[in-house]
C-alpha cells in the first residue's frame, strides 16, 4: 500500500490504515529511538509518543516537502530529543585536548566489528555524546542546527561529537584487544 493511501486513510480515521502506517515504519523507527534511549523500554517509549505525535499531526505532512518515512523519522528524533530534555541531559562545554594525543583507529580494525557490536558501543556513550553523535553522524544534522535543536552551542557540539569520537575510539580498541 502506497503512503499516500496509508496518509488518506489515517486521514478518514480508518484504523486498518492507521495499524498499516505503524506496522510499516515501527521497525524502523524502533532503531531511530533506540540510538537515543538508554534501553529498549526508554526507546519503546520514545517510538510510542513518536507515533501518538505521528497520528496527532498528521494534517501537517505534505508530500512536497518531502518522503512520509523522512517525516516521521523527524518526529522520532524531536521526540527524543523532548525527553532527554525533560531528563535534563548534560551537555558540557569540556576541553578536548586531554584527548589529542590518541591516535585514530585504523578502519581496518573498524571493520573487523559488526554492525550490531557497533550499535552496542554507541548505546554506552554518555547521553549528551550519543545525542550528539547520533545526530550529526546518522541524522545528518550540522553542529548548527544540532545546538539549536538541544540549546547549545556550536562548539559544544563540536566538542560532545569529538568526546564522542574518541571515546568510540578507545571502546573499539579495548574490545578488538581483549
Amino acid at each position: 500500500m502506497t503512503d499516500e493511501l496509508l496518509v488518506k486513510g489515517c486521514l478518514r480515521g480508518d484504523p486498518r490504515r492507521q495499524q498499516a502506517l505503524y506496522e510499516k515504519y515501527k521497525v524502523g523507527m524502533f532503531m531511530v529511538c533506540l540510538r537515543y534511549a538508554v534501553n529498549r523500554a526508554e526507546a519503546e517509549d520514545f517510538l510510542q509518543d513518536g507515533f501518538m505525535q505521528v497520528f496527532r499531526d498528521l494534517h501537517q505532512f505534505d508530500p512536497q516537502k518531502g518522503t512520509l518515512h523522512a517525516w516521521v523519522r523527524r518526529i522520532m528524533v524531536n521526540t527524543a530529543l523532548q525527553h532527554l530534555r525533560k531528563k535534563r541531559v548534560a551537555f558540557a562545554d569540556a576541553d578536548v585536548s586531554v584527548f589529542a594525543d590518541r591516535a585514530p583507529i585504523e578502519e581496518d580494525i573498524i571493520s573487523m566489528l559488526s554492525a550490531k557490536e557497533i550499535v552496542q558501543l554507541i548505546q554506552q556513550l554518555p547521553e549528551g555524546y550519543k545525542v550528539v553523535f547520533n545526530l550529526f553522524m546518522v541524522e545528518g544534522y550540522s553542529h548548527q542546527e544540532i545546538a539549536g535543536l538541544l540549546g547549545i552551542s556550536e562548539n559544544t557540539s563540536k566538542t560532545q561529537l569529538r568526546k564522542a569520537r574518541l571515546s568510540l575510539q578507545q571502546k573499539v580498541v579495548d574490545l578488538v584487544s581483549a
